[in-house]
């Protein structure tokens, strides 16, 4: 694929895609303007995401910062809040505010808007609040481990001539990814390839109580070579989205879906017991022309209210998942004497075979203060 710019002004932006890429802003406006009230962040995340492909910065502007002015809300003490902690909602009832890695990634997006307007100040604040989206994560191990994020808030530092701070960004993404260099000195051009399709998200156990993840289906592409005016570049893998997703571990609605499954478990065991103690015990009372009957119909009362209970708790685990994120980020920076005339990308699979680009998208953006970002993105 080859794309192409005539001009090169204080911003700008040329779009390449083939496919039907170019239906996909349009049509998720329509899904968000449809969404029920619980789903509209995640409809705003994926409209947002589809009006970046597409090179449109306001609506990108407006869907991103909407949705996270509600993710930044999320533990406001409101009503919306204390319904999202209570057990007698199912999970896919509640107001979206997606999952640690899905937070993070609304944070990557805006830090890309902040980059492509040369506003490196607000990205590398982003970038920074997208690496602590990512600490909402139970297992020790895993917690702040978004390597790009890193890089991308060295790469701000690096622009903004503060080179001390990049170096101790870029040491921090090695850490996670061995292989991150630091770019060149006088590196002006930023290359970001995000391959395959979203994560997906299951619901599993009797209950249907547990999230597994699994990675997308028929998206190959695991590799990616960017041809920048005859020169060819291998952005270097630097998250795998899936990974991210997979090792959330035990987020705070998993305790809340724990607890349901718990309280569930023991009123159904409460309804059943008291239920067979009344009903037996009723017998002997008969038989003996007892007085027991009064207490008897208390443990009846009780077992029926446990088992009220019981029905109306429900541990079913929510599902939603942002579906037009990619499955890997690729990146790289160098220097560059202007912004690329021609940009031809090739996508392989694991063992080097070349694969078919669908929907392939390319942007490309001079900012005003002459460095610049490519963009590309495999598909939707």
């Amino acid at each position: 694929m080859t794309c192409s710019i005539a001009k090169a002004g204080v911003l700008c932006a040329a779009l390449c895609m083939t496919g039907a890429a170019h239906a996909d802003y349009a049509a998720e406006s329509a899904k968000l303007k449809a969404a029920a009230p619980n789903d509209v962040t995640l409809n705003t995340l994926q409209t947002g995401l589809a009006a970046w492909s597409e090179g449109r910065l306001p609506e990108t502007k407006f869907y991103l910062d909407n949705a996270l002015n509600v993710i930044e809300g999320m533990f406001a003490d409101n009503e919306n809040a204390a319904k999202a902690r209570s057990v007698w909602y199912a999970e896919g009832a509640k107001d979206f505010k997606g999952e640690p890695y899905e937070r993070a990634m609304a944070y990557y997006y805006r830090g890309l808007l902040y980059l492509a307007e040369g506003d490196y100040e607000n990205a590398r604040a982003v970038f920074r609040s997208g690496i602590l989206q990512d600490a909402f994560a139970e297992e020790q191990q895993y917690r702040s481990d978004f390597a790009s994020l890193m890089a991308l808030e060295g790469w701000t530092n690096q622009l903004l001539g503060d080179q001390s701070q990049a170096s101790e960004s870029y040491a921090e993404a090695r850490r996670y990814q061995p292989d991150w260099q630091a770019p060149p000195a006088g590196a002006n051009l930023l290359i970001i390839a995000e391959l395959g399709g979203s994560p997906r998200k299951l619901g599993d156990g009797i209950h249907n109580e547990e999230i597994v993840y699994r990675r997308p289906k028929r998206t190959p592409e695991t590799q990616v070579e960017v041809t920048l005016d005859g020169v060819v570049y291998r952005p270097l893998l630097v998250e795998d989205v899936f990974f991210q997703a997979s090792t959330r571990g035990g987020r705070e609605i998993d305790r809340v879906i724990a607890g349901k499954l718990s309280l569930k478990t023991t009123t159904d065991k409460i309804g059943q017991v008291t239920a067979e103690i009344a009903s037996q015990g009723s017998l002997i009372s008969a038989a003996g022309s007892g007085s027991g009957g009064r207490a008897l119909g208390g443990l009846a009362a009780i077992g029926a209210i446990s088992s009220i209970i019981s029905a109306n708790v429900q541990p079913r685990a929510d599902v939603r998942y942002w579906n037009n994120l990619p499955e890997t980020l690729h990146v790289t920076a160098l220097r560059a004497s202007g912004l690329p005339a021609s940009i031809q990308v090739s996508l392989k699979d694991k063992a080097g075979a070349p694969v078919p680009a669908e929907k392939l998208v390319v942007t490309k953006w001079l900012d005003k203060h002459g460095n610049m970002l490519v963009w590309i993105k495999s598909r939707n």
